[in-house]
């Protein structure tokens, strides 16, 4: 195919990015800075965008991690549930045979955000690659901070250990798929202050607190939203990358100050978000790890809400799914919706944004709102992929992690492949997506088992609102993306 350039951001990008100050927002809403605890990984702005932060789903249990890589009979032993090392899961999707047929992401550039990089962020990544046998990365740490200082990174402080896990799964799951493309981990870092305060979803199961009013709700998710949108502007005047990885997310329940109406404020964000797609970035964003009705609402009362920025139709909403493999990675049975101990995939309605044109042809299930997932991915920590950690205060060593922060950089790393194969960025591949499903051909895989948790959705033949479009036979996928570019 003939390369065709695409138009790189234009000079007023960063301002339209940013039109909060997201470093005066910070100030003035004390405590509202992300923070996360090892059992649900991460958390947004306060209790406003918590729940629906796509976290690394990993049960305490984990927390002892293997010295060395585990067989799956080992994990059952320990755990009770398989784990599948990265060269299994490659084989689920069929990614080794696009490795092998040279589709390897080289000249590709993957972005992931985080809150707090590990110390050892490069060397777990190091040892992963050997372990999996994979060239050494090429990684790139670039260090944003909007109030003019960063935390350093303390393994003892339980505030930062989730979000220092989330930032080795994203990079070691990229590495995994797309071995040969640069990482770029960009750090929203914040003070101290953020990871002291008692965590509002230290325990996923408990009842999450109400006392934001509505106000203070809006404020908190508009800090979110603030700090996330300069993170993009600051990624693309640095790097034009083919994707950018976003694992954060803010219940629109909550941005609309604990209600359904419209979240106006993140609405206004949605112009700038296609500004970046129309430059040729694709944007993934996962759909949540709390199910299709999060306990958000009063007294931690489950009320239907799906997370932004996944919810705007620039995105591509990923989902969890569940795999199901022997030991050789070879699949046992269809993938499921991801719905375990660990948590379950966001999915539903947007109450902010309108369907758009390419899910016209799921008008029957989404009705005229935007409907999320679009995409499902690997998400499940029991049946997780094996990391590499090497900060833990129990000692180095591997854990099988998930939530559809795995899922979202998963189907990153494949865009940035048919990146490759076409020789040039896609940007929005929404179109794509939805005219391939129609295709049997296509590369799509339907999943129709499961459901996202109480008061949820059920997955069905064809979209449906727990595993969107179903998951993909990547050897098939990439490939056929690549062509419609």
């Amino acid at each position: 195919m003939r390369h065709c350039p695409r138009p790189g951001p234009r000079p007023g990008l960063r301002r339209g990015l940013a039109t909060v100050s997201a470093a005066a927002l910070l100030v003035t809403v004390p405590g509202c800075a992300g923070r996360a605890t090892p059992e649900t990984g991460r958390a947004g702005s306060s209790a406003a965008a918590q729940a629906a932060t796509s976290a690394s789903a990993a049960p305490p249990a984990m927390l002892r991690p293997f010295k060395h890589l585990p067989s799956q009979a080992e994990c059952r032993r320990r755990l009770g549930f398989p784990c599948y090392p990265a060269d299994s899961v490659r084989r689920a999707y069929g990614v080794d045979t696009l490795n092998s047929a040279g589709i390897t992401g080289k000249g590709r550039t993957i972005v992931v955000y985080e809150e707090v990089v590990p110390n050892t962020l490069k060397q777990d990544l190091a040892t992963f690659s050997r372990a999996m046998k994979l060239p050494l990365p090429e990684l790139t740490v670039d260090r944003y901070a909007p109030i003019g200082h960063i935390a350093p990174f303390d393994p003892k402080n339980k505030q930062m250990l989730g979000p220092a896990m989330e930032a080795t799964l994203d990079t070691q799951i990229v590495h995994m798929l797309a071995p040969d493309a640069k990482i770029v981990v960009t750090q929203i870092g914040l003070p101290e202050r953020a990871f002291t305060s008692p965590s509002p979803t230290s325990d996923a199961s408990r009842a999450l607190p109400d006392a934001e009013s509505p106000q203070e709700a809006r404020q908190s998710a508009k800090v979110g939203a603030a700090l996330m949108l300069d993170g993009i502007a600051q990624s693309l005047l640095r790097h034009r990358p083919d994707v950018i990885s976003i694992s954060f997310g803010i219940e629109e329940y909550a941005a609309a100050g604990n209600s359904h109406a419209p979240a106006r404020d993140l609405a206004g964000f949605s112009s700038a978000l296609a500004q970046v797609v129309a430059g040729g970035t694709t944007l993934a964003a996962s759909t949540g790890d709390l199910g299709a009705a999060p306990p958000i609402g009063p007294g931690g009362r489950r009320v239907r809400s799906v997370p932004w920025p996944a919810a705007d139709p620039s995105v591509l909403a990923v989902g969890g799914s569940r795999l199901h493999l022997d030991d050789e990675g070879r699949r046992t049975s269809p993938d499921t919706v991801w719905n375990d101990r660990s948590g379950a995939t966001g999915g539903g309605l947007s109450q902010t944004f309108a369907r758009p044109a390419y899910q016209a042809p799921v008008a029957h299930v989404v009705g005229g709102r935007r409907g999320v997932p679009d995409i499902s991915m690997d998400g499940s920590s029991t049946g997780g992929t094996l990391v590499y950690e090497g900060f833990l205060p129990t000692g180095p060593g591997w854990l099988p992690v998930g939530g559809t922060s795995e899922a979202a950089p998963m189907f990153g790393a494949l865009v940035a492949l048919a990146n490759q194969k076409a020789g040039h960025r896609l940007g929005d591949v929404h179109e794509a997506l939805y005219g391939l499903a129609r295709d049997p051909h296509g590369g799509i895989v339907d999943i129709t088992e499961g459901n996202n948790g109480p008061d949820g959705f059920a997955a069905t033949r064809g979209y449906d609102l727990a595993s969107g479009l179903g998951t993909v036979d990547a050897s098939v996928f990439v490939p056929r993306l690549a062509g419609t570019g």
